[in-house]
């Protein structure tokens, strides 16, 4: 019994209500003005906002604007503002007067990798097939990345976002940048958002292994819901650039139990063949294959360099977030 695909049955007989629902509504995709989507980009600042305030989170390195290694981006000009920060030939382009400002060496660029694949749709959906934010496995994978982009952003760093599947999002790949403004794309990138597609792990951490800045901090969300030995290897590029990887396995405990009252036959949300398994027969079995996935998994992360943070669905999500800011790998929580 292969462990990600025996595991990703169980999940899509848990979301198969779900995603009936959303078939049968046929709702097309949102968009950014939607109001249902920005009530959800409120909901998510709210609680971002409130989560990170009840975090005590100790030393942590913080952005500095200054003349020292490279140019950040522009700034508009205000009164007071030095001068000499002046870009002559923006002015002269588009009769603008801006500043240039420059990222120190204690820069740490954080980008969030959140999969949002059709194994992640476990739950109930509200209209246009959104997973609720709350009591969800999407919603609390949303939730997280969001407080997580809330956090840096205020702290200073510049954050940014790659969705990996995931349907309905006007963007799905917003590169590290500071601001307030940015902040809402990524607000609203994730608000939009619905649990779709195949995750394809590997070609996506290689990707986004092979641009991050070499002072960076990446963190990778995931259920991990496909063979481990396909995609730990890609974790190696975060660590030759010596990125700061922190790695959050995300599961709905209810995947781990087999908790079935009879034989079922199962598929995967992302496709593949039907799995038919007799709940009752297996399940001590099943227990098994649970502990050699998530210690594979487990494993992998550390020798690629990266900090491992369990992450069960029903966790406080500010133990979570005090885990992955504070660093650390944390071990795996079996129900």
């Amino acid at each position: 019994m292969a462990g990600p695909r025996a595991i990703d049955a169980v999940a899509g007989w848990l979301g198969r209500g779900a995603r009936e629902t959303d078939d049968r509504a046929g709702a097309p995709g949102p968009i950014p003005w939607d109001p249902i989507v920005l009530a959800r980009v409120r909901h998510l600042h709210f609680t971002a906002r409130v989560l990170a305030d009840r975090i005590v989170l100790g030393e942590h390195r913080s952005r500095r604007t200054g003349q020292a290694v490279e140019f950040a981006d522009y700034r508009e000009y205000a009164p007071g503002m030095d001068p000499r920060g002046l870009d002559w030939k923006v002015l002269a382009r588009s009769d603008r007067l801006v500043v240039r400002r420059y990222e120190t060496e204690t820069e740490l660029p954080v980008t969030v990798v959140l999969d949002l694949s059709g194994d992640l749709g476990t739950g109930e959906t509200g209209v246009g097939g959104l997973p609720e934010l709350t009591g969800t496995k999407a919603g609390y994978a949303i939730t997280l990345a969001a407080t997580m982009l809330y956090w840096f952003q205020r702290h200073g760093e510049p954050v940014g976002l790659r969705l990996i599947g995931g349907e309905g999002a006007r963007w799905s790949d917003l590169p590290p940048r500071g601001g307030r403004s940015h902040l809402q794309l990524l607000f609203l990138a994730l608000a939009s958002v619905k649990p779709g597609g195949r995750a394809e792990l590997s070609r996506t951490l290689t990707e986004v292994g092979a641009r991050v800045r070499r002072r960076s901090l990446v963190t990778v969300i995931t259920d991990g819901m496909e063979e481990p030995a396909n995609w730990l290897p890609a974790l190696r590029s975060f660590g030759r650039r010596g990125t700061d990887l922190r790695f959050v396995h995300l599961y709905d405990r209810r995947e781990l139990t087999l908790d079935l009252p009879e034989a079922r036959v199962l598929y995967s949300p992302e496709g593949g063949e039907e799995l038919p398994i007799d709940a009752p027969g297996v399940r001590k079995d099943f227990r098994a294959v649970v502990e050699h996935y998530l210690g594979e998994v487990r494993t992998g992360v550390l020798a690629g360099g990266g900090q491992y943070i369990a992450a069960p669905t029903d966790a406080p999500m500010e133990r979570v977030i005090r885990n992955l800011v504070q660093g650390g790998t944390r071990p795996v929580e079996m129900p």
